[in-house]
């Protein structure tokens, strides 16, 4: 084994996931700032936070369709920047910001009308037991938010590309740190006034947060002569075959990545139905998401970390490295989970008692909590090496496909399993807790048997064993 090379991996995946994980983890801070705010004195509605937990996930999705947009153009991008084909890369880096503009305010359109749908047919967009409590309003300005997440995605995405790590790292600081102050603002103000704070001014907090971002984007996109990478429509070759690589890959990489946020959604759907909007399991599905996620977003850097530098080195026809940069960050990602196993048992119950403003769980609450953190933690594990598996296919093939399969699976096991255990709760797991627990840790566990499965098959077709000293 040559240590200096593998200490070169694990370094660049580190420096690559780090401006990542920093973004990641300031958007999750952002929820631990919302449950923050809503705990005021003056706080008398009684479901503000399983209202949270919901329109958490709602907000997800949307952000996952943003991501997913602004996601495509970079991996078209990153090739031709690599190879040194600049030219080629500006007219990718261009036409994707254009294009994926345009495809935004159409799915913007989509699920603004789709709330007005009829009864049922409009809780494919927004459960209507939520239009209440600032729900609905929380869910259109989000819509909004999900248009400037999808430009910031783009931009940021760009500026990785071409090496600007410690920009991002201040990007991202602008974001949390304009969120929490925008969340805090509306707190005192309406402390002050002795006026409840809802779920609609935490959601402009983020609102304002982003469009910060936004506003930076568009100056260095359109304005910025130093920026490589600006758009000049003069220079613009518009090219059938660019615009439909670039909308196919988008729109694949959109259903593929909206597919799991979207069956997450549909799980707190059953799980509303199964228990009651107003039961614990409803808030401590959010507690828990909470906790685990922390190291959760730590883990999702790295597949973004590794998908990239696979990317470079399949250009560079470097095959043989690109198992290397696999196996660490297998090894990464696990160290992580460890950490995270370790952080939810000792200090999680902690961290849990910070967000609500010193206040103690109940005794059902903390049990809630215990069971599901035991559950969802697997995920650290589980959900995030199918997700590098499934990764390494996708760089070397550029289809995402499999992604939307496998998604898919992970969904639809769920689904049969928890209708499954709660039709079958008078004589098998009778508590809420451990079925809806379960259900996930199975889901994951199937995905996970079945990416290692094509995982296999795709490094046999490839003659990946045939290569000698990968190790």
């Amino acid at each position: 084994m040559n240590f200096k090379k593998e200490n070169c991996i694990w370094l660049n995946l580190i420096i690559i996931a780090f401006p990542i994980s920093i973004y990641l983890l300031f958007q999750h801070l952002g929820t631990f700032v919302d449950y923050l705010v809503v705990g005021g004195k003056y706080q008398t509605t009684t479901n503000i936070r399983q209202t949270i937990s919901y329109m958490k996930q709602t907000q997800k999705f949307l952000q996952s369709i943003g991501i997913g947009l602004g996601s495509a153009g970079i991996v078209l991008v990153a090739r031709e920047y690599k190879k040194n084909e600049k030219k080629l890369a500006i007219q990718f880096a261009s036409i994707s910001f254009i294009i994926t503009l345009l495809i935004s305010f159409i799915f913007f359109l989509i699920l603004y009308f789709g709330v007005f749908l009829p009864y049922p047919f409009c809780n494919i967009f927004l459960n209507k037991e939520y239009y209440s409590e600032g729900g609905l309003q929380y869910y259109f300005i989000t819509l909004i938010t999900f248009v400037f997440i999808t430009i910031n995605t783009l931009y940021m995405s760009l500026e990785r590309a071409k090496g600007k790590k410690k920009f991002l790292i201040v990007l991202n600081i602008i974001i949390i740190s304009s969120r929490i102050f925008f969340s805090y603002f509306y707190k005192l103000f309406y402390d002050y006034k002795n006026i409840n704070i809802s779920v609609v001014h935490l959601a402009y907090a983020n609102l304002w947060s982003h469009l910060i971002i936004s506003l930076i984007s568009f100056y260095s996109m359109f304005f910025d002569s130093k920026n490589e990478f600006r758009i000049q429509f003069r220079k613009i070759i518009f090219s059938k075959n660019i615009i439909k690589k670039i909308i196919k890959l988008s729109l694949t990489i959109v259903i593929g990545k909206t597919t799991y946020d979207y069956g997450k959604k549909i799980i707190l759907d059953m799980a509303n139905s199964f228990y009651g909007k107003e039961s614990v399991i409803m808030i401590t599905i959010g507690y828990v998401a909470l906790i685990n996620g922390i190291f959760y977003s730590i883990s999702q850097s790295f597949e973004e970390a590794q998908m990239l530098m696979i990317s470079q080195s399949i250009a560079l026809n470097k095959k043989k490295k690109t198992l290397k940069i696999f196996r660490n960050t297998c090894f990464i990602t696990f160290i992580i989970a460890i950490l995270g196993i370790i952080s939810n048992k000792f200090i999680g119950e902690y961290l849990l008692k910070l967000i609500q403003n010193g206040k103690n769980l109940s005794l059902e609450e903390k049990k809630g909590f215990e069971i599901g953190l035991f559950w969802e933690q697997t995920s650290l594990l589980t959900s995030i090496w199918s997700s590098l598996m499934i990764g390494f296919i996708v760089s070397y093939t550029k289809k995402a496909n499999i992604i939307l399969f496998v998604n898919i699976l992970r969904i639809f096991s769920r689904i049969i399993i928890l209708w499954f255990l709660n039709k079958t709760k008078n004589f098998l797991i009778s508590s809420s807790y451990n079925q809806f627990g379960l259900s996930t840790f199975l889901s994951n566990l199937i995905v996970l048997f079945l990416t290692f499965f094509l995982f296999c098959v795709f490094l046999k077709k490839k003659r990946f064993f045939n290569l000698k000293k990968v190790y």
